[in-house]
Parts: structure tokens; C-alpha cells; sequence
């Protein structure tokens, strides 16, 4: 088995084997790439190489823009789950969903005919979940890099300057919230029934020391105290949710039932609606969702 080292060496130029080249050495080229640089970086990079080795094996129109990307993005949050330090056996091990046959990890999120189709093959097409502004935005700076990408001939290498008119500073993918939690099954079982996150656990089985939740491009973190005592709620807001599909409503009257609401459902002078509830572990949390009519 080629080292990781001579692995990416071989995928940037394009001498892989491609009748060697299956889904588990997809998936490995991309998580190099991830480990290499931001996420918008290594999918550009992970373009290249998998056009190239398309172009090698005499069959450029097999590459698929949506199923690249968006196996890069699960990759993406699995790797920032199980850490960017695991081997790659070891991250393999840990994402069994990912590496099922048949894009099974893809099939569960896209209906058929979108990845069968001639605009996902040529451009990211997101899945319904993921469809939201914050993505959409990401989408068209994307395109617009990529675009840029394109065009270039080579790869710049050169480090960014840090300082001065020309100061570059790398540029975030996300940025996601960690409470602290008493109780991280607790909190974990709140979120997911307020706001149908799903939950990623450590370990396996609980206690849980840390979770990941996620729904479309939403993430929260939560992680466990050593003791109750030492969960202590800031005096403001902990998170702001903003809701999309009309239900803050039904989300506010189901929550009243059991929780503290800290502000009751109302029209702010900004036009959007809002309310204000306490998590379990006192946490304050703003919903908000825009209303045509309320």
C-alpha cells in the first residue's frame, strides 16, 4: 500500500492506477486533501487530481462534480468528529456509512434522478437538507473559485504573505458553537427533539464526554463538565437558531410545555419573529424565524 506521502503525490499528478482507483481510494484522497488545507482549497485540489485521472483513463466525462463535493463535505465532518490526526485505517473503521458501495452515503440524502443528472454531473447541485442561504452563498463563492481555478494553469505554492496591503488571512469554512453541559445525552436529547439535529456521540456508549449535532448545515457542540458545578451560563444569549418553514409557533407552544421561556413569542421591530428559551443546562437560546404574517 503506497504511504499517504506518495499516495497524494501520485493522485496531484495523475498516475494513479485508475482500474485500482475505487471508492475507498476516493474517499482517501479526499481526507489527504483535507488534512492538506481548508476545505475550499482541498476540493479544489481534489477536482484537479480526480480530472486528471479521469482524462488518464480515457474517460473525462465520468467525473461528478456533486458526488465530489458532497462526499468531500461528509468527509469534512467526519473527520472533524473522529480528529485530522486518525491513520486513514483508522478513520475508514470509524465511517462504515461512508464507505458503503453504490454512494449509499448519497443515495440516503439525493433522490435518484438529481445524481443521474447532466447539471449534477457539471455542477454542485446541495441535497434539500443543506439547501439553506448560508450554503447557497458558499455555493456561489465556490463556483466563482472554481472558475478561477480553471484557468490557472499551475498551482501557486508560495506561503501567504501575513502582513502589509497584501495580507491574506486563511479563510473559515465554519464556525460552530460548543456549550458546556452538565449531562451531554441531556442536552444532545433536547436539541434533537427542539430542532431535529442528529447527534454524533463520544465515546460509542455514555457516559458521553462530547457530541456533535447536525442538521443540513447547522452544527452544535456540546461537551461534558468535569462537574455540574462547573457548567455556568452566560448572563446573555449561548446560541441564536434561526428556523425556516413557518413552525416557530408550534416549536414555542411545544416548548413552554417544559421549559423555561425567558421571552415569549413576539414581532421584533427587525420584523422577525422571536422567543427565547432556557436549554437544561440554562443556557439561553434565541429562536427566530421571518414570518410574512404572525
Amino acid at each position: 500500500m503506497l504511504s499517504d506521502a506518495e499516495f497524494l503525490r501520485q493522485f496531484d499528478a495523475g498516475t494513479l492506477e485508475p482500474a485500482a482507483f475505487d471508492h475507498a481510494a476516493h474517499l482517501r484522497a479526499a481526507w489527504l486533501c483535507l488534512r492538506e488545507a481548508p476545505f475550499r482549497d482541498a476540493v479544489g485540489r481534489l477536482r484537479r487530481g480526480l480530472k486528471r485521472l479521469a482524462i488518464s483513463a480515457g474517460k473525462p466525462q465520468r467525473y461528478h462534480e456533486t458526488i465530489t463535493v458532497a462526499y468531500a463535505r461528509l468527509v469534512h465532518r467526519q473527520m472533524r468528529f473522529l480528529g485530522k490526526d486518525l491513520p486513514f485505517d483508522a478513520f475508514q473503521a470509524g465511517s462504515p456509512e461512508l464507505f458503503a458501495p453504490q454512494l449509499a452515503a448519497l443515495k440516503a440524502i439525493y433522490p435518484d434522478d438529481i445524481l443521474d443528472s447532466a447539471e449534477a454531473r457539471k455542477t454542485f447541485v446541495p441535497p434539500a437538507a443543506w439547501n439553506i442561504e448560508p450554503v447557497e452563498r458558499f455555493l456561489r463563492e465556490f463556483a466563482e473559485y472554481q472558475q478561477d481555478l480553471d484557468q490557472r494553469e499551475t498551482l501557486a505554492t508560495a506561503p501567504p504573505e501575513w502582513g502589509g496591503a497584501d495580507r491574506r488571512a486563511p479563510e473559515p469554512v465554519c464556525v460552530t458553537a460548543v456549550l458546556a453541559v452538565a449531562d451531554v445525552e441531556r442536552a444532545a436529547r433536547f436539541y434533537s427533539d427542539a430542532f431535529g439535529f442528529d447527534v454524533a456521540p463520544f465515546p460509542q456508549h455514555p457516559p458521553y464526554q462530547f457530541a456533535l449535532l447536525t442538521r443540513g448545515g447547522a452544527e452544535l457542540m456540546l461537551r461534558a463538565t468535569v462537574t455540574p458545578d462547573d457548567v455556568r451560563p452566560a448572563a446573555g444569549w449561548a446560541l441564536y437558531v434561526r428556523l425556516s418553514g413557518g413552525r416557530i409557533g408550534e416549536l414555542f407552544e411545544r416548548l413552554a410545555e417544559s421549559h423555561e421561556i425567558v421571552r415569549a413569542l413576539q414581532r421584533m421591530p427587525y420584523d422577525d419573529v422571536e422567543f427565547e428559551v432556557k436549554d437544561p443546562d440554562g443556557h439561553i437560546v434565541v429562536v427566530s424565524e421571518w414570518l410574512a404574517d404572525a
